[in-house]
């Protein structure tokens, strides 16, 4: 019965495959036509004539005054990192005290961490807003990296101390025997132990900052301080969209994280599957 069943199955498999790919065809041809085609009725799926002006300009400052697709580039990978590195530091450090220590109120405090995850950004966007204007943070990239830690490590905290938690306590009794002290068992025998854990949850906070909208339009006002998401939506007029720009500039932001995530699919796999078991 199971062996009459697998063809449905890739069947299904397939069609979701496709269902979840077609946006991003759609967006990889409609960045390589003209944009004369692009509005061109009856609609054409494929391209009839090869434009590759939106990735020219994209790829060269020099191809168009309005455009700084480069630097938007750079501001956002420094920005993405920064946040991956300080949201790491502080969920590891949080989650590996909420699994190993035991304190007065440790689980009130996990659960109000996690309580924070309900709140929307838009919520937040008012007092976070308010703090940097008192601290002098707007416009400025610190600013927007606290910006989205705020939002990364209470869920990064949670999933680590569930790794943490699959890391059998005896371990850090028999490296304290040995003479390691608590810091040198967190880091030379615990996150070792947690790598598929910390791989998911540098890969959950860079993707919230990579590609993050609403605090880098709302923190940052510079031109060339911006990030991509904020620089692409630029492309959108009021009146006149310039959707091979717009299109160019959406596929080569989304080829970084496609690169990363087949450069850390070992550690993704082997990660989620030991978070759904625990």
């Amino acid at each position: 019965m199971r062996t009459k069943n697998m063809p449905l199955v890739y069947i299904a498999a397939v069609l979701l495959s496709l269902f979840a790919v077609a946006p991003f065809i759609w967006m990889i041809l409609t960045s390589i036509k003209p944009q004369a085609e692009i509005y061109s009725k009856p609609l054409s799926y494929l391209p009839n004539e090869l434009n590759l002006q939106g990735y020219k300009s994209m790829l060269d400052v020099r191809a168009d005054a309005n455009l700084n697709f480069i630097q938007w580039f750079k501001n956002t990978a420094f920005v993405s990192l920064l946040t991956t590195v300080l949201s790491l530091v502080v969920s590891a450090l949080g989650g590996y005290a909420m699994s190993r220590f035991r304190f007065r109120g440790r689980m009130t405090v996990g659960y109000v961490i996690l309580l924070t995850q309900m709140l929307p950004g838009s919520l937040l966007i008012i007092p976070l807003y308010l703090i940097m204007k008192d601290y002098h943070l707007l416009n400025s990239y610190f600013g927007l990296v606290i910006a989205y830690a705020t939002v990364a490590v209470p869920f990064c905290t949670w999933m680590l101390k569930g790794y943490f938690d699959s890391v059998s306590t005896a371990i850090d009794e028999a490296a304290s025997i040995d003479g390691a002290g608590r810091w040198t068992t967190f880091v030379k025998v615990i996150l070792p132990l947690t790598l598929p854990g910390l791989v998911v949850t540098a890969v959950f906070s860079f993707l919230t900052s990579w590609n993050e909208f609403m605090f880098a339009q709302t923190f940052i006002t510079d031109y060339d301080k911006w990030t991509l998401s904020v620089g692409i939506a630029s492309f959108q007029g009021q009146y006149v969209v310039n959707w091979d720009y717009l299109m160019a500039g959406s596929v080569l932001t989304t080829l970084p994280i496609v690169i990363a995530f087949w450069l850390l699919q070992k550690h993704l796999v082997s990660g989620m599957t030991a978070g759904a078991v625990k």
